[in-house]
């Protein structure tokens, strides 16, 4: 049986990190970003980072030749440029506007052609937003990459893959939302301890292509939409994917995906009435609850002060029958919530909480009223093109059985075209209307189904990832435009569980439900353990902290935490009754997590390989540099034979002395950074499973 907590050299061997210090910036690292931006961007006859075929030849052979013009303003966060090439026969505009950020060794940008001219392009294709070689002079170079939201144990898998000569690796998302077979992020070891991370701001389907060349001393890296074959008419521009590079000159892979971490939380992060999105507590129930049950149990939380931040009404709440065939009808159900949602809006704000609702916009089903008066701005896919691949579940057979439903219920869905100005705005009006009506806090965006066929089902043969780039530009749009009319508003971003993740979408958005497989601890171990590599803010949920043990609740916790304090599952979750529900137990364990939240913003360690085995442990360490504290999580999971282990910890200060205490036994010992980093903390789990819980504090600095 395989063991991987019994000594420290086996602790680490998907990511290992050597600092000695916490993660921070290094001169070399802000050298490699300002030596890659001057050779692709302000470099004489550069191309930029941008390719395409057009009119048949590849741009880097061509544009070289058309007038070129660059502009650069410093700005608070970093320098901020231009650049321009113009075709001088046919007008076609390419733009590269980004930044060159001050604090991260960080190049972002987005990419944009337009048709100055007066007449059609030429044939565009294959436009990569990124297209860029770099040096591989020693050892074979490897791709850390994770799986995405497939509604599996192996959601957010964290992988590595390594180049040798003539290698390469191809990865897209399939289906057209950003983060479902791959997410788009990407940590590129160039050499040992040194390389680049790639992150992609795609709704959309994106493709990213990794090759070595057959000398094995550079590969090739290109990211963009997966597919684009269009001509541009006078007068229209279109975009490329986000891009974001962010380079490293010393550590491993952990020492990168903490400085993605850091970078995503200060520049890629939603803002909640002018300040930045903070760690939440949401209290899940769904939609077919009656409004009376639902102001009983806000009656319970006001009552006992329940650490609670978000009271969250899921699906069922609209329509005249089942939510997955009546969506496209968003009138609440009259026997349900004859006052609407105004009553608990008004109970919760009164009590300092706040509200959150379920809609899918996206989806109209046959039958609804947007179905019939708004089919103009409905996408379709002809029954002979429909090729359904919505995936497969690994889960036990009821989540089977549910998969296989709504991938049923699908075949007679159109796709809302927010590509159309006028239906975006339409939108745009209606939800902004409904937040008003009913005093929602926070807007619940669900997407059950796959863009990618009805996008391409639009497209005319010259016009190929037309569709898709103005369905996602508005997308974008709906999203700002509902923040811009409620400053207060957050999004939780669900696409049929963690679908839509990616740099634009973080901006905007928050993935409170990652996955639609919160199928037992191991299975939320797993994902924390991925997930927490590059998208720092995230929940799952299906726990009931008035029931379950502390293996169970604490395998659920992230940087946010979804409950389910009155019920479990898609059904009716009424009030509990007062003897159903410890309510002191529900508070203390609910404050104990409030209280550490703090750390799950901090540097992230693996301290185990990853692994799904129920004869394991698993263990991580979130440290906040800034505090010079953290959190040592340590899963002892139900058939492993091991009672102790060793936890090497990462970020320390090797001169400070931490007081490290047991949460669960009180029990205190202290103990340099230096041998923390080193022999380790020595750690026992006598019983299986286990969830240990350890917090360290700084006594002494000699």
């Amino acid at each position: 049986m395989k063991v991987l907590l019994i000594l420290a050299a086996v602790l680490l061997a998907l990511f290992t990190v050597r600092d000695a210090c916490a993660v921070q910036v290094q001169p070399g690292d802000t050298a490699a970003a300002t030596t890659w931006f001057s050779e692709n961007v302000e470099k004489d006859g550069g191309t930029g980072p941008v390719s395409f075929l057009y009119d048949g030849k590849f741009s880097a052979n061509t544009i070289n030749t058309w007038p070129v013009k660059r502009e650069k303003t410093t700005e608070a966060n970093g320098d901020h440029f231009k650049f321009f090439r113009t075709c001088p026969n046919t007008g076609l505009q390419m733009r590269i506007e980004g930044i060159v950020y001050k604090d991260f060794p960080v190049v972002e940008w987005v990419a944009y052609l337009k048709n100055t001219g007066t007449a059609d392009t030429p044939m565009i294709e294959d436009i990569r937003a990124l297209d860029s070689t770099l040096p591989t002079p020693s050892g074979d170079p490897s791709v850390h990459y994770m799986k995405g939201a497939t509604c599996s144990m192996e959601d957010y898998h964290p992988l590595k893959r390594i180049l040798n000569k003539g290698g390469s690796q191809h990865f897209q998302p399939g289906g057209g939302r950003s983060s479902s077979d791959f997410m788009p992020f990407f940590n590129l070891e160039t050499q040992p301890d040194k390389g680049m991370v790639l992150g992609i701001g795609w709704s959309g389907e994106w493709a990213a292509d990794f090759e070595r060349e057959k000398q094995g001393k550079s590969m090739r890296v290109s990211c963009g939409m997966a597919h684009t074959h269009l001509i541009l008419h006078p007068g229209e521009e279109i975009r490329t994917p986000r891009v974001a590079l962010l380079f490293y000159e010393s550590g491993a892979a952990t020492r990168a995906h903490n400085l993605l971490r850091a970078f995503v939380l200060q520049y890629h992060r939603p803002a909640c009435a002018g300040k930045p999105l903070e760690p939440l507590t949401l209290n899940g129930n769904w939609g077919g609850t009656s409004a009376a049950d639902h102001l009983d149990n806000i009656r319970l939380i006001t009552q006992h002060d329940l650490p609670i931040d978000y009271y969250w009404i899921d699906a069922e709440w609209f329509g005249k029958g089942k939510w997955h065939q009546t969506v496209g009808d968003w009138t609440p159900k009259a026997d349900l919530y004859p006052q609407g949602f105004k009553p608990l809006a008004d109970a919760l704000h009164a009590s300092g909480r706040k509200l959150l609702l379920w809609f899918e916009p996206e989806r109209v089903c046959e039958g609804t009223t947007w179905y019939t008066e708004l089919k103009d701005w409905l996408l379709e896919v002809p029954k002979e093109q429909r090729h359904y691949n919505w995936g497969t579940s690994q889960a036990e057979p009821d989540w089977v059985a549910w998969e296989s439903a709504r991938n049923q219920i699908r075949e007679n869905d159109r796709l809302f075209n927010l590509g159309i100005p006028e239906a975006r705005a339409f939108l745009i009006d209606y939800i902004s209307d409904k937040i008003t009506e009913f005093g929602l806090d926070c807007f619940r965006h669900d997407a059950n189904i796959a863009p990618l066929e009805f996008w391409r089902a639009a497209d005319a043969p010259d016009r190929q990832g037309m569709t898709e780039i103005r369905w996602v530009e508005g997308l974008y749009a709906f999203w700002d435009g509902l923040l811009e009319r409620h400053p207060g508003l957050i999004i939780d971003n669900c696409a049929s569980g963690g679908r839509r993740i990616d740099l634009e979408s973080l901006n905007r958005s928050t993935p409170f439900w990652r996955t639609d497989f919160p199928a037992g601890p191991i299975a939320k171990q797993c994902h924390t353990y991925g997930m927490s590599l590059c998208a720092p803010l995230n929940a799952t949920g299906a726990v009931n902290p008035a029931r379950e043990d502390a293996y169970a609740f604490r395998s659920t916790w992230s940087s946010s935490l979804v409950f389910e304090l009155f019920g479990a599952g898609d059904a009716k979750k009424a009030l509990a009754h007062p003897e159903t529900i410890d309510v002191g137990k529900t508070k203390a364990v609910l404050q104990q997590y409030r209280d550490l939240q703090k750390f799950f913003l901090g540097d992230y360690y693996p301290l185990t390989e990853y692994s799904q085995a129920e004869d394991a442990w698993l263990a991580w360490q979130f440290h906040r540099d800034d505090l010079n504290e953290g959190l040592i999580q340590v899963f002892r999971r139900p058939k492993s034979v091991c009672e102790t282990g060793h936890l090497v910890l990462q970020g320390l200060n090797p001169t400070t002395v931490y007081m490290i205490t047991n949460l669960d036994s009180g029990e205190r010992v202290t103990i340099k950074g230096e041998e923390l980093m080193n022999a380790g903390l020595e750690v026992k789990a006598l019983e299986r499973p286990a969830a240990l819980v350890f917090i360290y504090t700084p006594q002494s600095i000699p």
